[in-house]
């Protein structure tokens, strides 16, 4: 029986090879794979078990795939590009993680090499994440096991294992181009859906201030806000994004430059309670050039200052700015219309000016209730009849309320709302019995 089976195996294997012209390779892991078959149907004929060990290597029927991770499973963290020929440990595991998923890997075979079944998992995979969708493996990486298909696969094996750990990942556009040359980083955290607080820390690869990224406790879902940057020199520059010991990345190769790679700002301190009073500090036409531009300072709350220069030199400068609303906010440094540098400054709640004490913490999830152009502002309030005023961003009615007479400690407020259309917003939030309470938070909204 064996041996009729064999020589169907070879047959079919050979069908393919003459039509497709394959490799030896690929023949002759199609050939293993189709032997494992017949094991496995042996061995499920005899009422042997259903994943029997071939050669070292196992078979998972999809009928026997598995709703869940084992506590024993290895994620597949993978530290190099693996694609069509590629074999080892790491595949294997990386075959494994796919055949939890049907709809990826039907096929569930886990042979520790990269075949045509792999890759046209790796592709699903890929699309259905909106990693890429199309091109050739040499082009765009379709079907490729890059850096950001690797990342993506660990941090989604650490969702399904169970682990409430920082996680997170970035997109990146363009990632190529002349300097100066500005980009979009999407940056989208607690992908595992943690609900304790977590910092992570987005480092742009140059000289650039990093900027973190809070997310409060109790904040049970993803959170994705956009950051631009612009490059002015040439170079590769590696994008970070990392919280403790997780970290993803992503490369940007700039061309050319302006020239103008010596600019720099500082700014002390970077975070506190506000009211926030900043100085910053720094360098200016650099280069040394007569015409070197007008530089000017966006403080990321809606004020900006300039920077008078002096003659063909570098000019030193400092400038002192409060901050007197709560938030994330990034000061960018500009030379003309193009940002040079940026400065990220944290400013945390103090209860406001006055002897106000209605601040406190205000979060933003996009993508409630399964709809991308739906939001829930979560925020708290010192008592349920506090005065507030919400403003969306989208010039759509306010949320609010009037000040009222009632008694209770700190309650937690829920809102909801719809966009109209993709975009990226500033809520703004004020709280108090005369709204001198202020926060702000950001969110992109795409579909």
């Amino acid at each position: 029986m064996r041996k009729i089976l064999l020589g169907c195996a070879l047959f079919c294997a050979c069908v393919p090879f003459v039509a497709g012209a394959l490799t030896v390779d690929e023949l002759r892991a199609q050939i293993e794979d189709l032997l494992r078959q017949i094991d496995a149907l042996q061995q499920q004929l005899g009422g042997g078990q259903t994943t029997p060990q071939t050669g070292g290597m196992t078979y998972i029927p999809p009928s026997a795939t598995p709703t869940a991770v084992p506590a024993s499973f290895d994620c597949p963290y993978i530290s190099r590009s693996l694609k069509i020929g590629s074999s080892g440990d790491d595949v294997a595991r990386l075959q494994q993680f796919l055949a939890f998923d049907p709809s990826l890997y039907p096929e569930a075979q886990v042979s520790g090499y990269y075949g045509a079944l792999t890759e046209a998992a790796i592709r699903r995979f890929q699309c259905k994440n909106k990693i890429v969708c199309d091109g050739t493996p040499a082009a765009t990486g379709y079907g490729v096991t890059g850096p950001r298909t690797a990342s993506l696969l660990a941090l989604q094996c650490a969702d399904r294992a169970g682990q409430g750990q920082a996680s997170g990942f970035i997109r990146v556009t363009p990632i190529s181009g002349a300097a100066p040359l500005p980009v979009a980083v999407e940056a989208t955290v607690n992908t595992s859906r943690s609900c304790a607080a977590a910092t992570y820390e987005l480092d742009f690869g140059d000289q650039a201030a990093r900027i973190p990224i809070h997310v409060p406790a109790n904040t049970c879902n993803e959170l994705r806000q956009t950051f631009s940057h612009t490059y002015v020199s040439g170079g590769v520059f590696t994008i970070l994004l990392r919280s403790g010991t997780h970290q993803v990345s992503a490369n940007v190769s700039v061309s050319g430059g302006s020239g103008q790679t010596g600019d720099t700002m500082y700014a002390s301190p970077t975070s506190g309670a506000r009211p926030l009073q900043a100085t910053f500090t720094g360098v200016v036409n650099a280069a040394g050039v007569c015409d070197s531009g007008q530089y000017s300072i966006n403080f990321g709350d809606g004020q900006t200052a300039t920077i008078n220069l002096s003659g063909c030199t570098p000019n030193s400068y400092s400038i002192t700015h409060r901050y007197d609303s709560s938030g994330n906010f990034i000061a960018r440094l500009y030379r003309g219309g193009t940002e040079v540098r940026s400065v990220g400054i944290t400013v945390a709640g103090s209860g406001g000016s006055g002897g106000d004490t209605s601040g406190g913490y205000f979060a933003v999830s996009p993508g409630f209730g399964g709809d991308v152009y739906t939001v829930e502002a979560e925020f708290e309030l010192e008592k349920s009849c506090a005065r507030y005023d919400l403003d969306w961003g989208d010039g759509a009615s306010h949320s609010s309320q009037s000040e009222g007479n009632c008694n209770g400690s700190n309650v937690t407020k829920k809102i909801t709302h719809t966009y109209d259309e993709s975009g990226t917003y500033t809520l703004v939030l004020k709280r108090g019995s005369n709204l001198s309470a202020e926060d702000s938070v950001g969110v992109s909204i795409e579909y």
